[in-house]
């Protein structure tokens, strides 16, 4: 650290004097000179039509040490190229102590006429400075080092602190490189993930390399500090890297798994050098990385192209689905930037922090692989909870899968400096100057992005594997919201049109659907209960739409799960201003009664989730218990058939018993629902007084033999017993076929 004392009352006056004038001139020069775009920037004068201004600085605070790049621009409005090896530059405190400054990147020394070049420069400061106690001084070289002017650190065009960041010069870690290069290391995230009775740290970095070498910085050996003199080896892997005016900065991935659960406040990251000694080069407190957002909050991602990309868990729930508890999370991903992205690759973990069980959850994202700026894109987590698992307290960490690249067998290659006719040296404030090359020269130094790493050090052996970069941890202090009762979903009368969760990819939105019917029927034979909820499609659009092909679940007020079993339709199309039906069956014990809860899942990319896109409570009406005798109407939707009057004859003849059963049947269909052969026929079934089924036959009322308007006879001739007692009783049943067999339920009953 180079520290000199001067005059500090003359500096100071001296100096704000300078940058006094020079505002004032340049708001005169805007209200002369229309277009000047310098009106109240501060800025040094070199002369009459060139100065220097300070565009952007970075203050970064380690533990113990603090640096300070940024970048000065010299504007050349002369008619003469300048030199900038003629100047040179220094970082000064409001007291007089200054210190040195060094060129950290390669640029062009020669500035034309008309044109700007900025410079990059980092200097070592004292700790405990503040930007406000902060200037940047030029000297002129040509002039004995003479002052030319200060320019305040505030009121830079860009000021940002990095209390994070750790930055060192390159011969500092390794002597064989003789270069003026710099690295700057920051720590951006930190996971602690409780794994397997072990704990893994995951911490994000970026390191940016400035100046003559090309290094790769995986070969730093970096080291997790837990405190009490114990220090653990961090495993380095790079996922990506960029280059921007000369400097390449890589995204590196440090991992360490640790046999006890460490105290996060007094974590630190050491940067060492791979000597005998291990000798420490620098150190940044990690404890505060370690940040949870709550529920709602939005977490930003710190990756190469997902500038103004952020995401939000909206919903933490738990659910019942096929028997068993699952936890569901809801994330929300929001592209605020200026750019279409396509959706990244997430994972989730969710941790019980009571318990100190961390799960892995399978993902489920939108269909689209683009999100365009201004737009969210959804993504749920699902894992099943094991029943251990009774935590109150949950968090939830989101990485983002990348491949990365780790160095099997670490080697480091120095790589000499370079100096080019017209380009400044890796210093400024020293008496030697690189050459300058009065011709036009253009910059190199070109911006560019790359996933492959640029740096010439080389391993001996790499292997390539997804890792999870850090993107959010959110605390989900008030656990899991149950998701799956009866109290969380709304009332529903039937034939009312349902809602369904803007987001879903199942129901369009010019499909109105309802529930037409929604009966259950236990059968004395078998004694199980079979529940028919019958659906209605109406195309309310000017276009063909698809047939929708959803699943759906009910779940009684215990929590227990019944999945529906679909009807098998050939209609796949619906036509505009048309309708159509189809039904679901559900298979319960007898003793499953009163108000159910509807559920309507969407397939998913997930064999372990079918996603809630509707949810209602429901009534179930019971034919079993109230149907009448000798019903007037039977209700078939589309179909109203209307039983005008009927008589049953019995006949023996050669020993064998048979029926006759005579209707005069009215029937009538909704000119707007379309009907095909596959839907539902009507069984008759005979029994006696002891509910003995004697016999039965099915008719349809679409297609070849249909039922039909007048009066209609059918034979049983097949009676499967000569002893039976009278009445007898003629059981009518809706019957459906489904992937799993045929359900039937129970419209009238005919008795003599």
């Amino acid at each position: 650290m180079n520290l000199e004392r001067s005059n500090r009352k003359h500096n100071r006056m001296k100096y704000t004097a300078i940058a006094l004038v020079f505002t004032l001139i340049c708001m005169l020069a805007y209200n002369l000179v229309p277009g000047v775009s310098y009106a109240g920037k501060e800025g040094v004068f070199v002369n009459g039509s060139a100065y220097f201004t300070l565009e952007e600085v970075a203050l970064s605070k380690g533990t113990d040490s603090q640096s300070m790049q940024f970048r000065v621009m010299l504007n050349n409005d002369s008619e003469t190229a300048l030199n900038f090896n003629n100047y040179g530059v220094k970082v000064m405190t409001s007291d007089g102590r200054s210190y040195y400054a060094s060129l950290s990147e390669k640029a062009d020394a020669v500035v034309q006429p008309g044109t700007s070049k900025s410079y990059a420069f980092i200097a070592k400061l004292a700790p405990g400075l503040t930007s406000d106690e902060l200037l940047v001084d030029f000297f002129d070289r040509s002039r004995g080092n003479a002052d030319i002017g200060a320019l305040s650190v505030q009121k830079a065009i860009s000021f940002q602190q990095n209390d994070h960041q750790f930055v060192f010069n390159l011969t500092d870690a390794d002597e064989s490189y003789t270069g003026n290069t710099f690295v700057s290391v920051q720590a951006v995230k930190a996971f602690a993930i409780p794994s397997d009775n072990q704990w893994k740290i995951t911490l994000q970095t970026k390191v940016k390399v400035s100046g003559t070498d090309n290094w790769n910085p995986a070969n730093l050996n970096y080291g997790l500090n837990v405190g009490g003199g114990k220090t653990f080896p961090l495993k380095a892997s790079t996922v990506e890297s960029s280059q921007v005016d000369g400097a390449t900065t890589t995204d590196l991935l440090l991992t360490a798994t640790l046999e006890t659960q460490p105290e996060l406040e007094k974590l630190t990251l050491d940067m060492n050098k791979n000597d005998a000694a291990v000798t420490n080069l620098g150190k940044i407190d990690l404890g505060s990385l370690f940040q949870y957002v709550k529920l709602g909050e939005k977490g930003s991602f710190n990756s190469v192209g997902k500038q103004g990309v952020s995401i939000a868990v909206t919903k933490a729930e738990e659910i019942n689905q096929s028997g068993k508890r699952q936890a569901l999370v809801t994330a929300e991903l929001h592209n605020d930037g200026k750019r279409t992205i396509a959706n990244p690759a997430l994972t989730g973990i969710l941790v019980s922090k009571e318990q100190a069980i961390s799960l892995a959850t399978e993902t489920v994202v939108d269909t689209d692989k683009y999100l365009v700026a201004g737009k969210t894109a959804t993504y749920q987590f699902i894992v099943e909870l094991p029943d251990e698992v009774v935590s109150g307290t949950y968090e939830f960490f989101i990485s983002e899968t990348k491949s990365t690249q780790t160095s099997d067998q670490k080697t480091s290659s120095s790589s000499t400096s370079t100096s080019g006719t017209g380009t400044t040296g890796s210093t400024s404030n020293t008496n030697s100057n690189t050459s300058s090359n009065t011709s036009t020269s253009s910059n190199a130094n070109t911006n560019s992005s790359t996933n492959a790493s640029t740096n010439s050090s080389q391993s001996s052996g790499t292997s390539t594997q997804a890792s999870g970069v850090p993107v959010i941890a959110v605390d989900l202090d008030a656990g899991l919201t149950a998701g799956s009762g009866l109290a969380s979903a709304g009332n529903y009368e039937i034939g009312q049109p349902m809602a369904f969760t803007p987001d879903n990819n199942t129901i369009d939105s010019n499909l109105e659907v309802s529930l037409v019917e929604l009966t259950s029927h236990t059968n004395a034979q078998n004694g199980y209960q079979t529940v028919v909820a019958k659906f209605k499609f109406l195309n309310n659009s000017t276009k063909t739409l698809d047939l929708p092909n959803f699943s759906t679940e009910m779940q009684d007020a215990a929590g227990t799960s019944y999945p529906g079993a679909r009807q098998t339709t050939a209609l796949q199309q619906l036509i505009p201003q048309s309708a159509y039906v189809y039904s679901y069956s559900y298979l319960m014990p007898p003793s499953a009664k009163g108000t159910f809860k509807l559920s309507i899942l969407e397939e998913t990319s997930s064999s372990k989730l079918k996603l809630p896109i509707a949810a209602y409570q429901v009534a179930v009406h019971s034919t079993d218990e109230d149907t009448p005798l000798m019903s007037g109407k039977v209700s078939l939707y589309p179909y109203t058939v209307n039983i005008l009057n009927w008589d049953l004859a019995t006949y023996y003849t050669g020993g064998k018993y048979s029926y006759k059963l005579r209707m005069n049947l009215d029937i009538a269909k909704d000119a707007k629902v379309l009907v095909d052969d596959s839907f539902s026929s009507l069984e008759f079934e005979l029994v006696d007084k002891e509910n003995r089924v004697l016999g039965s036959m099915t008719q349809t009322l679409q297609g070849t033999n249909k039922l039909v308007n007048g009066i209609q006879t059918f034979d049983f001739t097949e009676i499967k017993s000569d002893q039976f007692s009278y009445p007898i009783t003629v059981n009518v049943y809706e019957t459906m076929q489904t992937a799993t067999g045929t359900a039937k339920r129970l419209v009238t009953k005919l008795q003599q």
